[in-house]
């Protein structure tokens, strides 16, 4: 019996193994079309899902022309193997998963001949077996120039988004057709200047931006509005999403070459589409057969429209609609500026269809307290990292980014420094304040000091966040007068920063090298602290901490240097006045948040867009249109 089960699993396989490997190749590339953008809208809750699917779009069309190379030679698989090779080379809006995979673009390229000998090689084989002219042979020759097209487009991407080619060729996303180069101009998208993107590209490659183009670019954004700067920075991060992650940057070659190859692409589909159409008439395929490949076919020539929607719908379009040169007498001088040729109409509708796509708009919140506050039973897991990721998940929340407090908060601090920041040296040595900034401009609260400055940033910021939730649960809420909910501001940004503490460590590891110790070390005192005063909800915790004073907050087990201890000092000096001072505590958090955005590598604020972007990144590339970053030069 079991015997019989085997062979008979043992022949499905060998009948439907490539007929369901190829339908399943074709699903996973529809797939990628239709799904692949949700990773900027939706963060992580697509990600995996992507990644996944990312990963089988290569692995499946290279294990199933292996699976052809074995089998027994036929017309229609070898055709079926160069729809594989058109796969490989994947869809328009998702080329790379990581920034890794650009890096990595000379082990894709050799993949990739690989894979196109192993199709040239069934070609050549099965025509010499046979004594006349292969039937499918138009089509197939069609569907082969095809593949190797969509290969080498894939792999110049990957080359072009690899930071040595960023760091070698300065302007290549913004080079126009007739007018040089506009890497340090203005931008004329959506009817409003936009900070050129060869600045982003500068802050990430590496090299130091000149005093000149800081200068310029400062003083455009200390005129404009909150909301326009935001949306700036939107389509900034947008563009460098869609240059590191999918075939764009294509379009910005010559608009003619471009077109002319696109219409042979898709002419060259049609073609096959047509000729074997017209062969299927003579020639006796399975049933199953004929409908696999008019799908992979239709498959093909939707996806090409789909290439096109997605460009219609992406922000590029704005750089490669330009014709003509205008001259816009910023910093005193003249400078090249591209406008788009996209009808002012047109350009309104993607501003208002564009917002909802280009990142989550969302801040994820994690809090130390409820952290540490997880069911016994997860103690059993016997993997110390599958527990620390299952209480993470367990632990997460959101909330939406609203223009109108957190954004317009972080702005307005951001551009009372950037006013103060008039020299170089000056923006530096704001960027090195990491809350002390704050604390000694006001006389009545200079003695916190001790916290910032005393202490390292990552003590500091766990000592500031459990002391925000104490008093946030605790304390009142402040005076009523005050148009912005600085309270709710204060308890966002601290929940924030912890959870980029611990679920984002790549994005801190500048500035917390012992965070992972200071963890261990925070968690034992507070499990120690609930154990001895019998506490056992959140509450209750923040109350008890908040109550004590610092001369009576001991607990056994708690040395001077525990930051609970620290917690206890700062929420009862912060509580020593008559209410709490919120406003000055979402300031200090915002200059916590402005030191970690600083810090953060630049590489990794590039990978962000990708995964539905962060405040950080945002906050830091403010920060430097504001002059307030550390890369640039003084001559």
């Amino acid at each position: 019996m079991a015997h019989s089960v085997v062979e008979s699993t043992e022949k499905l396989w060998d009948t439907w193994n490539i007929r369901a490997l190829v339908l399943l190749s074709l699903l996973l590339q529809v797939f990628l079309c239709l799904f692949a953008p949700l990773r900027r809208q939706r963060g992580e809750k697509w990600v995996v899902i992507i990644w996944l699917a990312y990963l089988l779009a290569d692995w499946v069309p290279t294990f199933t022309i292996g699976l052809i190379l074995q089998a027994e030679s036929s017309e229609i698989l070898n055709l079926w193997a160069n729809f594989l090779l058109l796969h490989l080379g994947g869809p328009d809006n998702i080329t790379s998963f990581s920034l890794e995979d650009n890096e990595l673009w000379i082990r894709h390229a050799f993949g990739f001949l690989f894979q196109v000998g192993s199709t040239l090689y069934l070609h050549i084989h099965l025509t010499r077996d046979q004594k006349n002219q292969s039937t499918l042979g138009f089509p197939t020759a069609l569907l082969f120039l095809t593949g190797i097209a969509k290969c080498v487009e894939r792999i110049y991407t990957f080359y072009q988004a690899s930071f040595d080619y960023y760091g070698e060729d300065e302007n290549y996303l913004l080079r126009g057709k007739n007018e040089g180069t506009v890497s340090e101009s203005t931008c004329y998208i959506l009817g409003q200047e936009l900070s050129p993107y060869g600045t982003i590209k500068n802050l990430l490659v590496g090299p130091f931006l000149s005093s000149e183009m800081r200068k310029c670019i400062r003083l455009a954004f200390l005129q404009k509005m909150r909301e326009d700067i935001l949306l700036m920075l939107e389509i900034e991060l947008s563009l460098l999403y869609e240059a590191l992650h999918t075939k764009l940057p294509l379009s910005l070659l010559d608009s003619k070459v471009v077109i002319i190859y696109r219409l042979n692409i898709f002419g060259y589909i049609l073609g096959a589409l047509v000729s074997f159409s017209s062969i299927t008439k003579h020639y006796e395929l399975e049933m199953f057969e004929i409908w696999l490949t008019y799908g992979l076919l239709i498959g093909a020539i939707t996806m090409d429209f789909m290439s096109i929607g997605f460009f219609l719908s992406s922000d590029f379009k704005f750089l490669s609609s330009s014709t003509y040169t205008v001259r816009h007498p910023d910093c005193g001088e003249n400078r090249d500026a591209r406008m788009s040729r996209v009808p002012e109409w047109l350009r309104n509708l993607e501003l208002k269809c564009g917002e909802s796509r280009r990142w989550s708009k969302t801040i994820p919140q994690c809090n130390f307290i409820t952290y540490n506050d997880y069911p016994e039973w997860l103690d059993i897991l016997p993997i110390q990292t599958i527990l620390e990721a299952v209480r993470g998940i367990q632990c997460l929340s959101s909330q939406n980014l609203r223009e109108d407090r957190e954004w317009h908060f972080i702005f307005e601090e951001l551009k009372k420094k950037a006013l103060e920041a008039e020299t170089v040296e000056m923006g530096k040595t704001i960027c090195l304040r990491r809350g002390d900034g704050i604390l000694d401009t006001h006389d009545e609260y200079r003695h916190l000091s001790w916290s910032v400055k005393e202490l390292d940033y990552t003590k500091s910021l766990l000592t500031w966040h459990i002391a925000t939730e104490v008093c946030f649960q605790n304390g009142d809420h402040g005076p009523t007068s005050s148009p912005m909910d600085c309270r709710g501001i204060c308890k966002l940004i601290s929940d924030y920063m912890f959870y980029l503490l611990q679920m984002e460590p790549a994005m801190m590891a500048a500035v917390s090298v012992d965070w992972k110790a200071v963890r261990r070390e925070a968690r034992r005192d507070l499990e120690n602290f609930c154990r001895t005063q019998s506490i056992a909800g959140r509450i209750d915790l923040s109350r008890a901490i908040f109550s004590e004073g610092p001369e009576s907050f001991s607990v056994d087990g708690l040395g001077e240097n525990s930051v609970l201890v620290y917690a206890n000092k700062l929420a009862n000096q912060l509580k020593g006045s008559n209410s709490l001072p919120w406003e000055l505590m979402s300031k200090v958090w915002v200059e916590i948040m402005c030191y970690a955005a600083i810090n953060c590598r630049p590489n990794v604020h590039a990978q962000q867009p990708s995964k539905g972007g962060q405040l950080l990144t945002f906050v830091w590339l403010l920060m430097n249109h504001f002059g307030l970053g550390t890369q640039f030069s003084a001559q």
